[in-house]
This record gives C-alpha cells, structure tokens and sequence, in this order.
C-alpha cells in the first residue's frame, strides 16, 4: 500500500465519529490527516473572538482565513457546541467555502507530495474536495448514540443540550442550498452505530486492503 499515494476521503454527519476513525486509517497508513472541518470551527472561534456577526461577514473573510497553520486546527477550544454551532452557520457562505477550497486542495498535493497520501475527514470531502480520491467512505449513526458519544467527551453539558444542537445542525445540514450533506454515489456507508471504534476501524482498513 506504501507505494501508492492514498486519497481517503471521509463524511458524515457531526458527532459519527469519521474524525477519530480518519485519524487512525491515516495513522495505519503512515497518511497526512486534514480535519476540514476544523477549518471552519477555526473560523467560526475568530468570528467569536472578535465579536462578529456569523450571518454577515463577508468583509473580514480575508483576515478570518489568513495564516492558517495545521497546529492551529488541533487547538481544543475549537470542538466545543458553541464553537460547532457557529461553524455550522458560516459554513453556509459561500464565499468563505471558496476561500477554505483552496487550503484543503494544497493539502491533499503536499500530502502526495511529502508522505503516502492523505485522508480527509468531513463536509464535501468525498464529493467537492476530493470527488476523483481512492476511496470514499460516509460514516453515519443514528443522532441519539452520536449524542451519548458527544456527552461523553462533553460531561458538563447536558445530554438533552447536546442532541438538540446535533438534531438542529442536522437540519441545516442537510437542507442548506449550498454544498448540503450528501452522500457521494461511490461512498460506502458505515453504520457505526452499533460497532466500537476498532470495529468501524478494521472495517474500513479491510475495504482498503482489498
């Protein structure tokens, strides 16, 4: 597998857990990995930071994106809800999806550039960044067990907090105009919802070895 430069790409919706299960396919693989939508919670806790409307912002996307550094998306202070649910908003402008576009695609070069490939993990992964990539995958479950996995890692927020805001980020999801969450027609669809990490793990590396 070393041989060949590997493009992995890997949607569903929030809190399924395609980013720990990226993580690790890139790690098995000796892999660059791009949590794309870190981008927009990066954004999103700028636009928090300095106080501006998440709905008209259009004037400072130029500062919101510039200088973005890959440790910058590790920061743990940008997968909190608020932070997710801002993100959730901007990711609808169309214009900030243009600027972020540009960062994801030099991601996937270096990454063949300088190591085995890459693997990608959420929204338009499989069908705007990466629509030609090896291998495509959509993990999924159904929003309660993602809540109760999301409240897990988040025990001081209320479980009922937590899947209201997932059920609601769903909704705009799926029904927003621009780039919605949709499944590529070559995805394969993981259902987690019943396996643990190791087994959703094993099966993707399967599908891959094949």
């Amino acid at each position: 597998m070393s041989e060949k430069k590997l493009v992995i790409a890997i949607d569903g919706p929030s809190a399924s857990g395609k980013g720990t299960l990226a993580k690790k396919v890139a790690d098995h693989f000796n892999l660059a990995y791009l949590n794309t939508g870190a981008i927009y919670r990066l954004v999103a806790l700028r636009i928090l930071k300095r106080v501006i409307d998440p709905n008209h912002f259009d004037k400072e996307i130029a500062s919101l994106t510039s200088d973005i550094k890959e440790k910058d998306l590790e920061n743990e202070d940008l997968f909190s809800e608020r932070v997710g649910s801002v993100a959730s908003i901007i990711a609808k402008n169309k214009n900030l999806r243009k600027s972020v576009l540009n960062f994801q695609r030099d991601f996937v070069k270096k990454g063949k550039k300088e190591k085995n490939g890459c693997v990608l993990d959420g929204r338009d992964t499989t069908t705007v960044i990466c629509p030609d990539a090896d291998y495509k995958f959509f993990i999924t479950a159904d929003v309660e067990i993602r809540a109760k996995r999301r409240h897990a890692q988040l025990p001081d927020v209320p479980f009922e907090e937590i899947l209201s805001q997932l059920k609601k980020r769903d909704e705009s999801d799926l029904n927003r105009s621009d780039s919605p969450l949709k499944i590529a027609e070559d995805a394969t669809i993981i259902d987690n919802g019943n396996l643990s990490i190791e087994e959703s793990l094993q099966r993707l590396l399967s599908m891959i070895d094949k």
